[in-house]
């Protein structure tokens, strides 16, 4: 059921977040959540390090001034002769201080020898004292020594593993950065196609930039079923990427971890630009434009030239309108603010819709020919549906237990329901509308219900039935009706064309073909009558000759 409420018209309602429907043109504002327009830019910035083997994601521009990274130029050798001279010259030069050292070296030696003698007579010394040593001790030593043994042939192991630990360190730095630059050539591809994307950026940084977009424009996000992934939110904020390219000359060589890479030729920068709201700014609450065909005047006709989505600043009592074009990249149901956005204006008397809002007389309206169907269905907010057939529909409301166990099905429990050619139908959460073609069932919904609001002639109020009749409010006056006029014009052209069609297919093939046809013939006849009469003649006169000669002969 619908609950009951009063409203004071025309924009109180539009701060209840309630489903509003105009049964006079057939247009259902459904309620979809609240909007902040972004007037604020922030940016975030990740850096490469670009080392040699990354040269050729380097524009010509900034490799040509790298060596390691130059291809449009090579250096040739020059003064051959007077390097080699020099080099002889500092070579002679080596010989004869390395000769010098020489010498002293072996007066160094010669003092060696000396002390070696010496512990050598004090090594014998100590040898003897250390057979005097009890067998004890001697076990002990034995120990010592092969535990040194064990040690000794321990310590290989040790270096060899330490070694290989530093290998697979090394392997899987560079793994990583492999991994890291094998989404830049696609995420530079797809920036400077202007699909702009986040996908160069690791799963931490990832991270790190989404909690700092929503940290900087406090943003708010819409719990739906259908709800995208946070990261995709954040990445259609998105409003401009930059790639810039450092050399490193121009910085501190230390590394990003704070150690020196030698190998390191400048750093690579992509830095994102996201729009983003202002903590203090307007609020509009938006709703989804639904239309839906009806039956008149044998044809079936739908309002046209409404917008997709409406959005209205109750404070300053401006509006916003998206249109199909206008909604690409942005989905209003999940995402409270969006990168692109349309003209804010105030409420005029321009527009069917502005008519409409402000309980204006219907001028600017237009429709349009729908192709025809037996039965139409939209559905709104929760469990509101909208129904539209030629002519009143016989339906049956049962439970879900029923209808999916044929064998409890009870006639006689089940309530008849007649849906009006044009219909708004709350079905009530646990049941089902069974019609001829087509179902509407009653989904769990939360205990926070939105009112259904009809915005009428004598004013705005809610009905607490299930199935209301717009048909009867669309029939009552039909006024405001107007067809499209593109739409007239292009009916009035082909029925121009097709009466030019008929008139020349009646008319034109009998004044040209026809007479010249009849001519021609008429002259044939003439002459095969002038041809038989001739032969007619010389047979007559090729018998009497005859004649006169058999006569003649007698």
């Amino acid at each position: 059921m619908f609950p009951s409420h009063f409203h004071t018209y025309p924009y109180n309602v539009f701060s209840n977040k309630s489903t509003i429907a105009h049964p006079k043109t057939g247009l259902f504002l459904d309620y979809v959540g609240q909007y902040i327009p972004p007037d604020e830019i922030v940016h975030t910035s990740a850096i490469f390090p670009m080392t040699t083997t990354t040269c050729h994601f380097l524009p010509l521009s900034a490799a040509k001034l790298i060596s390691s990274c130059n291809i449009t130029r090579r250096r040739t050798k020059r003064l051959i002769d007077p390097i080699t001279l020099g080099t002889a010259s500092i070579s002679l030069a080596l010989s004869v201080a390395n000769s010098a050292l020489i010498a002293k070296l072996f007066e160094q030696m010669a003092v060696v020898k000396n002390s070696i003698s010496s512990l050598s007579q004090k090594v014998e010394l100590y040898g003897a004292q250390l057979v005097k040593i009890t067998s004890r001790n001697i076990e002990i030593i034995e120990e010592l020594h092969s535990t040194q043994k064990a040690l000794n042939d321990i310590m290989p192991v040790l270096k060899s593993h330490s070694e290989a630990i530093h290998l697979l360190k090394m392997d899987l730095e560079r793994l990583n950065v492999q991994f890291r630059h094998s989404f830049l050539y696609s995420a530079i591809s797809q920036i400077y196609r202007n699909e702009l994307t986040l996908s160069f950026l690791s799963p931490d940084d990832m991270h790190k930039v989404v909690d700092h977009v929503i940290q900087q424009g406090n943003l708010t996000f819409n719990s739906h079923p259908e709800s995208l992934p946070v990261v995709e939110i954040i990445t259609k904020l998105l409003v401009q990427q930059h790639i810039d390219f450092i050399p490193s000359s121009q910085y501190m060589s230390d590394g990003l971890d704070g150690t020196d890479d030698p190998d390191e030729i400048g750093r690579l920068i992509i830095t994102s630009y996201f729009a983003v709201p202002k903590q203090a700014q307007a609020l509009f609450h938006i709703y989804k434009l639904v239309t839906i065909p009806f039956y008149y005047a044998d044809e079936v006709i739908e309002l046209v030239q409404i917008p997709r989505y409406w959005g209205i600043d109750l404070i300053n009592n401006t509006t916003m309108e998206w249109h199909d074009s206008e909604v690409s990249g942005c989905n209003l149901e999940l995402m409270t603010s969006c990168r692109d956005n349309p003209p804010i204006r105030t409420i005029s008397k321009d527009t069917c819709l502005d008519e409409i809002i402000e309980n204006l007389p219907l001028s600017k309206c237009q429709t349009t020919q729908a192709p025809a169907d037996k039965y139409f269905i939209r559905q709104l907010r929760d469990n509101l549906w909208i129904t539209s057939s030629s002519k009143p529909i016989h339906c049956v409301r049962m439970s879900r237990n029923r209808y999916f166990n044929p064998t409890q099905q009870i006639s006689n429990i089940n309530e008849e329901i007649i849906l009006p050619p044009v219909a708004i139908v709350n079905v009530t959460e646990g049941y089902i509308i069974a019609c001829p073609g087509f179902t509407l069932v009653g989904r769990p919904v939360t205990p926070n219900l939105s009112s259904l609001v009809l915005l009428q002639d004598n004013g705005i109020f809610t009905k607490n039935i299930s199935v209301i009749n717009v048909h009867q409010h669309i029939t009552e006056n039909m006024t405001w009706f107007k067809k499209n006029v593109a739409e007239q014009e292009r009916q009035a052209f082909i029925e121009f064309i097709n009466q030019k069609n008929t008139l020349s297919r009646s008319h034109v093939p009998i004044s040209t073909d026809i007479g010249p046809f009849g001519a021609l013939s008429f002259n044939w006849i003439l002459i095969g009558l002038a041809v038989l009469a001739y032969y007619i003649y010389r047979r007559k006169r090729s018998n009497t000759s005859t004649d006169h000669s058999v006569i003649f002969a007698l």
